[in-house]
């Protein structure tokens, strides 16, 4: 989404005499460079991105002048960021994209299925109805118990440890 610096400093959460200081790095993402009162325009995803990267090259340090203690520290900041990925996983905050996948797949899938059962299971009553009115309450309710067996449904991922429930 692109917006200004006011909207910028409130999405990220930094302030705009923060984002002017920033801005003066070369590989600041702006996608428009305002001139007087026509300020900049920036891609929050970019600049988001920008500051994750600049995140972990802090951790990271400087890969050009590696020595023994940073070698150590950044064997450390690794080990510590891959626990908090093992940590979140335990707690269920944090799902693997193939999970993910293919819960919604089956998720999808289980939809078109109740979607495509509909005219079958309602077209003898449409058939019978006897006015618009009718039809529509047939086939409201037809959805209505789609949609209520498709919230009940129990979709469970193959590894149970990585995702609490599914919603």
């Amino acid at each position: 989404m692109i917006v200004n610096k006011h909207q910028l400093a409130e999405i990220i959460g930094r302030s705009e005499v923060w984002i002017t200081q920033a801005q003066k790095q070369s590989d600041f993402p702006v996608v428009d460079r305002g001139l007087g009162r026509r300020g900049s325009k920036y891609e929050t995803a970019d600049v988001i991105h920008w500051m994750n990267k600049k995140n972990v090259d802090n951790l990271l340090g400087d890969a050009g002048a590696i020595d023994l203690e940073e070698a150590k520290r950044r064997k450390m900041a690794a080990e510590a960021a891959l626990a908090e990925v093992e940590l979140e996983k335990l707690r269920g905050t944090l799902v693997e994209m193939e999970t993910i996948e293919k819960t919604w797949t089956e998720l999808v899938a289980n939809c078109r299925a109740k979607l495509l059962s509909i005219p079958a299971k309602t077209s003898p009553e449409v058939f019978a109805a006897e006015n618009l009115s009718e039809v529509k309450a047939v086939l409201k309710g037809a959805i209505l118990e789609a949609l209520n067996e498709l919230s009940d449904s129990d979709i469970s991922p193959q590894d149970p440890e990585s995702i609490q429930a599914t919603a």
